[in-house]
């Protein structure tokens, strides 16, 4: 009988030993957000093995994001006082957990779907609003998880017959990307080199990235700043090297409160 038991705990001891060091290697696969497993030994009793590392991934959200797109400046012809105005037609707005991934990263979430089917245009050098609200909201399903890129993805100047049409576009015949200067003149906008894409890096999102929790809003400020952009300007259009900074807010109870 002693020989019986001792055999049992050996193998409870056995399979208690299997199972974490089972368990163990899938633990060390995690990522910025800590990944914790709860596992239950023969027995009855319970065990935890955390982790962290860069493949961990969450379970998706429905998240509300209330993102406001607009200038760093109070009066941004202080920087650039030929340019009265820059138009850009906002087609999505993405966001990935990776700083270093590519374009073609399969791990780009879209953040605001609607603007496939109704783009905004956008006027980058638009004094601040005195208010907060957000000049685009969505509620979309993604990943919850931590953010380290953003990009915004721009209208075609030369737009297919199957894109959206804007109801009222500041460009006229120049395209849905655009520089009016101060006489009047509207030029064509062209960026990075003609792609319709502006990225932001983690270098310059505050903190290097920003979170997005189960259920929770999230309140994202997007500012372009002028001062430290480079508009090159031709004959026929004008390049924009842009300088974009993205950071989390507080919603907007604060200044609705202060306004009464």
């Amino acid at each position: 009988m002693r020989r019986a038991n001792s055999s049992c705990r050996s193998t409870e001891v056995s399979r208690k030993v299997f199972l974490v060091a089972l368990l163990f290697p899938l633990a060390l696969i995690g990522c910025d957000n800590s990944c914790l497993l709860i596992v239950s030994n023969p027995g009855g009793s319970i065990g935890t093995i955390s982790g962290s590392g860069p493949n961990c991934s969450l379970n998706t959200t429905t998240a509300t994001f209330r993102m406001s797109v607009a200038s760093s400046l109070s009066s941004a012809a202080e920087a650039q006082p030929r340019i009265q105005h820059v138009f850009v037609t906002l087609e999505g707005i993405e966001a990935n957990p990776s700083a270093s991934a590519g374009e073609n990263s399969p791990n780009w979430q879209e953040l605001a779907p609607h603007l496939a089917k109704e783009p905004v245009q956008l006027d980058l050098l638009a004094r601040p609003a005195d208010s907060c609200e957000p000049n685009i909201s969505a509620r979309v399903t993604v990943p919850a998880d931590s953010y380290r890129q953003l990009r915004l993805r721009l209208s075609p100047n030369e737009a297919e017959t199957t894109d959206p049409v804007l109801e009222q576009n500041s460009c006229g015949s120049a395209g849905f990307n655009c520089v009016v200067t101060s006489d009047g003149d509207i030029k064509p906008l062209v960026v990075d080199r003609e792609l319709s894409q502006i990225q932001i890096s983690s270098q310059q999102i505050t903190g290097g990235s920003f979170r997005i929790f189960p259920d929770a809003p999230l309140n994202l400020k997007i500012e372009f700043n002028p001062q430290s952009s480079h508009f090159i300007s031709t004959d026929s259009a004008v390049q924009l090297v842009p300088v974009f900074t993205a950071d989390v807010q507080s919603p907007c109870e604060s200044t609705t409160v202060a306004d009464r």
